[in-house]
Protein backbone atom coordinates (compact mmCIF):
# COMPACT_ATOMS: atom_id res chain seq x y z
CA UNK A 1 0.00 0.00 0.00
CA UNK A 2 2.90 2.46 0.87
CA UNK A 3 4.46 1.40 -2.08
CA UNK A 4 1.47 2.66 -4.16
CA UNK A 5 1.09 5.87 -2.28
CA UNK A 6 4.50 6.39 -2.95
CA UNK A 7 3.78 5.57 -6.81
CA UNK A 8 1.33 8.48 -6.62
CA UNK A 9 3.30 11.01 -5.45
CA UNK A 10 6.07 10.52 -7.77
CA UNK A 11 3.51 10.24 -10.85
CA UNK A 12 2.11 13.59 -9.69
CA UNK A 13 5.56 15.09 -9.39
CA UNK A 14 5.88 14.07 -12.99
CA UNK A 15 3.04 15.59 -14.58
CA UNK A 16 3.73 18.55 -12.53
CA UNK A 17 6.80 18.24 -14.23
CA UNK A 18 5.31 18.47 -17.38
CA UNK A 19 4.68 21.84 -17.65
CA UNK A 20 8.58 21.69 -18.83
CA UNK A 21 8.00 19.26 -21.26
CA UNK A 22 9.62 21.21 -23.85
CA UNK A 23 13.04 21.48 -21.84
CA UNK A 24 12.93 18.49 -19.73
CA UNK A 25 11.10 16.11 -23.03
CA UNK A 26 12.52 12.48 -23.75
CA UNK A 27 15.43 12.36 -25.91
CA UNK A 28 14.87 10.41 -29.31
CA UNK A 29 16.84 7.14 -29.81
CA UNK A 30 19.00 6.93 -32.79
CA UNK A 31 17.44 4.48 -35.65
CA UNK A 32 14.37 3.63 -33.41
CA UNK A 33 11.11 2.85 -35.22
CA UNK A 34 8.60 5.18 -35.37
CA UNK A 35 10.15 8.01 -33.96
CA UNK A 36 10.66 6.29 -30.57
CA UNK A 37 12.10 8.29 -27.77
CA UNK A 38 14.01 7.22 -24.41
CA UNK A 39 13.88 8.83 -20.82
CA UNK A 40 17.44 9.73 -19.75
CA UNK A 41 18.09 8.16 -16.27
CA UNK A 42 18.72 11.83 -15.07
CA UNK A 43 16.85 14.78 -16.05
CA UNK A 44 19.30 17.20 -15.02
CA UNK A 45 21.44 15.98 -17.95
CA UNK A 46 18.25 15.35 -20.36
CA UNK A 47 17.69 19.13 -19.87
CA UNK A 48 21.16 21.02 -20.54
CA UNK A 49 21.48 18.58 -24.00
CA UNK A 50 17.91 20.82 -24.22
CA UNK A 51 18.95 23.89 -23.48
CA UNK A 52 22.28 23.49 -25.52
CA UNK A 53 20.12 22.69 -28.40
CA UNK A 54 17.43 26.06 -27.88
CA UNK A 55 20.72 28.23 -27.36
CA UNK A 56 21.97 27.50 -30.82
CA UNK A 57 18.56 27.35 -32.59
CA UNK A 58 18.08 30.53 -31.05
CA UNK A 59 21.58 31.60 -31.71
CA UNK A 60 22.13 33.39 -28.65
CA UNK A 61 24.17 36.28 -29.30
CA UNK A 62 27.44 37.58 -27.00
CA UNK A 63 25.23 40.51 -25.66
CA UNK A 64 22.33 38.01 -24.98
CA UNK A 65 24.72 35.46 -23.34
CA UNK A 66 23.83 37.13 -19.75
CA UNK A 67 20.55 36.54 -19.85
CA UNK A 68 20.23 33.67 -21.61
CA UNK A 69 22.67 32.26 -18.80
CA UNK A 70 20.20 33.68 -16.47
CA UNK A 71 17.46 31.51 -17.44
CA UNK A 72 19.64 28.14 -18.41
CA UNK A 73 20.72 28.87 -14.34
CA UNK A 74 16.82 28.87 -13.37
CA UNK A 75 15.70 26.09 -15.50
CA UNK A 76 18.50 24.15 -14.54
CA UNK A 77 18.23 24.39 -10.67
CA UNK A 78 14.14 23.78 -11.06
CA UNK A 79 14.95 20.50 -12.80
CA UNK A 80 17.11 19.35 -10.27
CA UNK A 81 14.75 20.71 -7.29
CA UNK A 82 12.39 18.53 -8.70
CA UNK A 83 14.23 15.53 -9.43
CA UNK A 84 15.74 16.13 -5.51
CA UNK A 85 12.30 16.07 -4.43
CA UNK A 86 11.31 13.00 -6.29
CA UNK A 87 13.62 11.12 -4.76
CA UNK A 88 13.33 12.70 -1.41
CA UNK A 89 9.43 11.29 -1.93
CA UNK A 90 10.37 7.82 -2.90
CA UNK A 91 12.04 7.20 0.71
CA UNK A 92 9.69 9.19 2.87
CA UNK A 93 8.42 7.26 6.35
CA UNK A 94 5.08 6.76 6.57
CA UNK A 95 2.78 9.57 6.79
CA UNK A 96 -1.22 9.65 7.51
CA UNK A 97 -3.65 10.67 4.95
CA UNK A 98 -3.85 14.41 6.31
CA UNK A 99 0.18 14.71 6.77
CA UNK A 100 0.67 13.79 3.00
CA UNK A 101 -2.15 15.78 1.76
CA UNK A 102 -0.25 18.52 3.77
CA UNK A 103 2.96 17.86 2.19
CA UNK A 104 1.76 17.80 -1.29
CA UNK A 105 0.50 21.10 -0.75
CA UNK A 106 3.53 22.65 0.65
CA UNK A 107 5.71 20.71 -2.99
CA UNK A 108 2.82 22.29 -5.21
CA UNK A 109 3.98 25.83 -3.37
CA UNK A 110 7.93 25.62 -3.59
CA UNK A 111 7.23 24.76 -7.32
CA UNK A 112 4.81 27.66 -7.79
CA UNK A 113 7.71 29.60 -6.18
CA UNK A 114 10.30 27.95 -8.62
CA UNK A 115 8.22 28.52 -11.92
CA UNK A 116 7.81 31.83 -10.98
CA UNK A 117 11.77 32.64 -10.52
CA UNK A 118 11.78 30.98 -14.16
CA UNK A 119 8.91 33.01 -15.48
CA UNK A 120 10.71 36.11 -14.71
CA UNK A 121 14.38 34.53 -16.15
CA UNK A 122 12.31 33.76 -19.56
CA UNK A 123 10.57 37.21 -19.63
CA UNK A 124 13.82 38.86 -18.97
CA UNK A 125 15.25 36.42 -21.91
CA UNK A 126 12.53 36.92 -24.07
CA UNK A 127 12.54 41.25 -23.57
CA UNK A 128 16.37 40.59 -25.25
CA UNK A 129 15.70 38.36 -28.19
CA UNK A 130 15.22 39.94 -31.89
CA UNK A 131 11.76 39.17 -33.47
CA UNK A 132 13.40 36.16 -35.26
CA UNK A 133 14.31 34.71 -31.96
CA UNK A 134 11.26 35.73 -30.62
CA UNK A 135 8.95 34.04 -33.11
CA UNK A 136 11.45 30.65 -32.45
CA UNK A 137 11.02 31.06 -28.96
CA UNK A 138 7.27 30.99 -29.28
CA UNK A 139 6.92 27.96 -31.45
CA UNK A 140 9.31 25.59 -28.46
CA UNK A 141 7.54 27.03 -25.92
CA UNK A 142 4.03 26.48 -27.76
CA UNK A 143 4.65 22.39 -27.03
CA UNK A 144 4.58 22.97 -23.24
CA UNK A 145 1.83 21.00 -21.55
CA UNK A 146 -0.19 22.02 -19.08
Amino acid sequence: MMKTQKMILVISTLIGASMFAPVYASEPVSGAPGGMTQQHPDPVVNVEKRLARLKDELNITSDQAQVWAAYAEKTKSNVKDIRDRMNEAMHDQAQTAPERFDRHIELMRKRLASFEKMDDALKQLYAALTPTQKAIADRHFAKMHH
